[in-house]
């Protein structure tokens, strides 16, 4: 039997929490309407019109999330109080950190921006460099803010392995790490709350909680560039497997008899077959060979200078060999949505990362591929760019601070 004390712990608690819950319910109500009552509020919640009236004064005048908009119009009776959610002048930092370019972007809560900033990262000079340019743009934007503005916080989207029990990004061969502690580096340089993740995993949470179509419940992020991987959500939640892993799409072998070995030691995977590396090295092959007299000119006859980009560019002024190329790529991508469709059938499948860029000739040429892949019940499935494009880990890494905002754990 509990002691008297231990009974009024637990109703403390209990009474902390429920307060708590209702908060985060109403948060999340007035943030999912341009304006709402009060009196409409207490419908939707089953609240006591009190209760409404406390828990609206605590999220206007304690955590300035929502505000007063004035009375209403009145259908009879007393004139209903008006609320929304308050963007304005709360802002959330979210940063890309890529191998080629670090992306940064001032937000407010509805993903408005407010400012960007990129700049290329320049792996080559370095661990230390990689931080002070992060460092120096994370500062850059957070001078760009209105003088009464508040940042909650910042989100990071890292290509890597992140563990998400311990923060350690265990592997990130793009960059060259192994066993890196962000968290113990940024402390001692950053006094705002932050967060990072793997940068798919939040192209597929950005997707999820602010993309054009936050209906879907079930759907892939493809990241395609100079590596693949993979964000899942499922139910409506990201899959993250069990320490932060899940998501090495890029590691299916496509072809078993393939000579192309990847960087993780295997022959035939999806990453050494389509990935931007391989986009690359493909039409230096090429122009090397003599077989496009377009590459030669765009890369000013310097086969070193040659990327994807330049040959998805190629390819749409109609250069033979850069079209082989991409015809050849999105083959193995097609096969391995294919295999991702048959096993998890999802609503629908987003590309994104630099190869994406490339626009409706990369994805006429997926689509037109697909139905071979594809069993009976998935050969609906859409295959679509991502909602922010070159913005998508950013706005993800948004979202991952924006959840903490909307739980009221900031």
């Amino acid at each position: 039997m509990l002691e008297p004390k231990m009974k009024k712990d637990f109703a403390k608690m209990d009474a902390g929490l429920m307060n708590l819950t209702n908060k985060r319910l109403i948060l999340k109500l007035v943030k999912q309407n341009s304006q709402i009552s009060r009196s409409d509020i207490a419908k939707k919640t089953g609240l006591t019109p009190p209760s409404i009236s406390r828990i609206v004064d605590e999220l206007v005048h304690k955590d300035n999330l929502i505000e007063y908009m004035g009375i209403g119009n009145s259908n009879g009776g007393r004139p209903p109080v008006m609320v929304k959610f308050k963007n304005e002048n709360n802002y959330i930092i979210g940063i890309d950190l890529g191998a080629t370019y670090i992306r940064g972007c001032l937000v407010d809560l509805n993903a408005k921006f407010i400012s960007e900033i990129q700049v290329p990262t320049e792996i080559e000079r370095g661990f230390n460099s990689i931080i002070e340019k992060l460092i120096q743009v994370i500062n850059k934007l957070r001078e760009r803010k209105e003088e009464n503005a508040k940042i909650w916080g910042i989100g990071i989207g890292v290509a890597g392995l992140v563990n998400n029990k311990t923060g350690i990004i265990e592997s990130s061969p793009d960059f060259g790490w192994s066993n890196i502690d962000l968290r113990e580096i940024l402390t001692k340089r950053i006094d705002l709350p932050f967060f990072y993740d793997n940068s798919t995993r939040l192209m597929a949470l950005g997707e999820l909680n602010m993309g054009r179509n936050t209906n879907l419940k079930n759907f892939a992020v493809i990241n395609v560039g100079y590596g693949i991987a993979i964000g899942l959500v499922i139910d409506g939640k990201p899959i993250k497997g069990h320490a932060g892993f899940a998501g090495e799409f890029g590691h299916i072998s496509v072809d078993t008899n393939s000579s192309v070995k990847c960087k993780c030691g295997m022959y035939g995977c999806l990453e050494a077959l389509a990935s931007g590396h391989r986009i690359s090295d493909l039409g230096k092959t090429a122009m090397n060979n003599g077989e496009s007299t377009i590459l030669k000119d765009l890369c000013e006859g310097n086969a070193e200078l040659i990327t994807a980009e330049l040959v998805s560019k190629a390819a749409q002024e109609g250069d033979p060999s850069s079209i082989r190329i991409y015809d050849t790529i999105t083959e193995y991508l097609a096969k391995g949505i294919g295999i991702i469709a048959n096993v998890l059938n999802p609503e629908s499948v987003f590309i994104g990362g630099g190869i994406s860029l490339a626009g409706r000739f990369f994805f006429d040429l997926i689509d037109s591929k697909k139905s071979r892949y594809l069993l009976s019940p998935n050969q609906g499935l859409s295959i679509q760019s991502t909602t922010f494009k070159e913005h998508s880990t950013s706005i993800g890494a948004v979202s991952l601070v924006l959840e903490k905002v909307m739980k009221l754990q900031l």
